[in-house]
């Protein structure tokens, strides 16, 4: 199989810096990142009038508000033909909200499923790109007999000869170390725990004969 001579140090640092991120949008939360997106393109989208279908959903809603309390303030025996016609509004309002509601919940998966490759292309590809062909790469060595000769094999899993370090150690290595220090620092940052109280014991008087 092919690979390509890739400089170890861009090696280290680029699988670094792509297991971070993942690790970051771990503890972030994907659906998190997706609602702050979708917050976003509303805020901008509305501004910079590319979304326009929150003002008509908006513009809509208010104006069967209008409508609706307007309904109630006629009878539909004395006026039946202007509550008729209300009526008629009413329902072409009701049946354009429930569109551009359906828009909105489109336009809402479309922006879930681009950040979701987003996502995919900033932080998988790039490793089995890496995988693939830096397999092979040594990254770092030891000198013989520093460790014993079967960690040095582990630590030479799967393609490099014994002393050697390769990716496939490295990204475990890597993945260990962030994954604890991530923890740790959103453990500091959780809000306080409250202590649970101890039951309190129950003293049953035994009553005399």
């Amino acid at each position: 199989m092919l690979t390509l001579d890739i400089d170890p140090y861009t090696v280290v640092v680029s699988v670094f810096v792509i297991l971070l991120t993942q690790q970051i949008i771990k503890q972030i939360g994907k659906s998190t990142i997706q609602e702050f997106l979708w917050l976003g393109y509303i805020h901008y989208g509305t501004k910079l009038n590319f979304s326009s279908q929150f003002t008509q959903l908006a513009q809509a809603k208010e104006q069967l508000h209008q409508l609706n309390k307007e309904k109630r303030t006629i009878s539909a025996q004395d006026e039946y033909a202007k509550w008729t016609k209300l009526n008629r509004k009413c329902d072409k309002l009701t049946a354009d909200i429930a569109s551009l509601t359906e828009d909105i919940s489109q336009s809402r998966a479309s922006i879930d499923k681009l950040t979701g490759r987003l996502i995919m292309l900033s932080t998988t590809l790039p490793l089995w790109f890496f995988r693939i062909f830096s397999r092979k790469t040594h990254l770092f060595y030891f000198s013989s007999g520093i460790f014993p000769w079967y960690i040095e094999r582990v630590l030479s899993l799967p393609f490099l000869p014994a002393g050697a370090v390769g990716l496939t150690i490295w990204m475990y290595a890597v993945n260990s170390v962030l994954s604890n220090v991530l923890f740790l620092i959103s453990f500091a940052f959780a809000g306080k725990k409250v202590k649970p109280a101890k039951p309190e014991k129950k003293i049953v008087e035994e009553k005399s004969l």
